[in-house]
């Protein structure tokens, strides 16, 4: 019969894969409607509408923004760190209005990703770079509407002094410029830099990158699937206020071969290679033998499509979450933005309001 904890896993397993099924269905069955012109009947899920759409943009592709895009928040990614921990750059505000004639808020992203020894060093006070560090934020961000910070290398055992360092950043912000933070997914509680629960009263937003649960080195699989998001956004509202949610969603997929053919090989393996191919090697004195074979691969592709990113869309608003956010601009299907906001349009209309954008967020 098996153990119970064990039956009662696999029976909650089961459950969260019928309900992210069911909404899937209905997802679908509320976009096919909006294709035919027809508002969804009372059976579908709730038109995904939110009060803050959040996208982020690189530096240097702004002839990517098409003006079209129905956000209300830009993040502007990135001002680095030098080696000091210091920002020496000055980063400009771009300039960006919708065909709608608002301006959304624009935040500048902060941004260091993989150098943990970095980290300690901008974080730790004994090092006394941390109020410079602050001090070159407030100044390159004086432009901008919100700072986002995105340290994705910060430590475990540098978790009191990120916050602290947070803390400060919050207090020499002005009260309306918007804190936020980039933080990755999760499924439960991890006592780290990046816990939920002790991130959440110092920051704005919450801005959780709800994808890569598959990476590059990792096996084939979704970067985000409907099953695992439903677990992110489930935890997430247990462990912070909905308000202070910003859920992620990526326009990216990713590609899996079958095989590392980049590999270190032996000496009999080369020879076996060379009898099996029937190739004599070539040889130069200044890089020795080589030779080329050809090779079959195959390669495996995940990647979101206009109906799976409004699955999640359906997913997160039937969770109450009122703020998205997509990684990134120039990315995704290019109707994914025009579906956005019809369906903000038909919600428009249907609250008998013509005329009125979506709300742009608050506080």
């Amino acid at each position: 019969m098996g153990h119970p904890l064990r039956r009662r896993t696999l029976s909650g397993f089961l459950r969260g894969m019928r309900m992210a099924a069911l909404l899937s269905a209905l997802a679908c069955r509320a976009l096919a409607a909006w294709a035919d012109g027809r508002e969804p009947t009372a059976g579908e899920v709730p038109r995904p509408v939110f009060g803050e759409i959040w996208a982020y943009l690189m530096r240097g592709e702004e002839d990517r923004l098409t003006g079209t895009e129905p956000i209300t928040d830009l993040c502007y990614f990135s001002a680095s760190m030098a080696r000091n921990g210091r920002i020496t750059s000055t980063v400009e505000r771009p300039s960006l209005t919708l065909k709608d004639g608002s301006k959304p808020r624009v935040h500048l992203v902060i941004a260091e990703l993989s150098n943990p020894a970095l980290m300690h060093f901008a974080l730790d006070p004994r090092y006394g770079v941390t109020p410079l560090l602050i001090d070159d934020i407030c100044r390159v961000a004086g432009d901008f509407d919100g700072v986002q910070i995105d340290f994705e290398s910060v430590a475990r055992d540098d978790a009191p002094v990120f916050h602290e360092f947070l803390r400060g950043l919050r207090g020499r912000l002005p009260p309306d410029k918007r804190l936020s933070i980039a933080v990755p997914a999760r499924t439960r509680l991890i006592e780290d830099a990046y816990a939920y629960p002790k991130l959440a009263p110092i920051v704005d937003r919450l801005v959780i990158m709800a994808y890569d649960e598959h990476w590059s080195t990792s096996e084939a699989g979704p970067v985000a699937s409907l099953p695992w998001c439903t677990k992110v956004v489930e935890y997430a509202r247990s462990a912070v206020e909905t308000g202070r949610i910003v859920m992620g969603l990526p326009l990216y997929g990713r590609a899996w071969p079958d095989k590392r053919l980049a590999r270190a090989l032996r000496f009999e393996n080369i020879q076996e290679l060379l009898a099996e191919t029937q190739i004599t090697p070539r040889y130069a004195p200044e890089h020795g033998p080589t030779f080329e074979y050809p090779e079959n691969v195959t390669v495996t592709v995940f990647f979101d499509d206009l109906r799976s990113l409004m699955d999640k869309l359906w997913l997160y608003r039937a969770r109450d979450i009122g703020a998205v956010s997509f990684w990134r601009i120039g990315q995704g299907p290019p109707e994914l933005w025009s579906s956005i906001e019809n369906a903000a349009q038909r919600d428009t209309a249907a609250s008998g309001d013509p005329g009125q954008p979506p709300a742009r967020g608050g506080s």
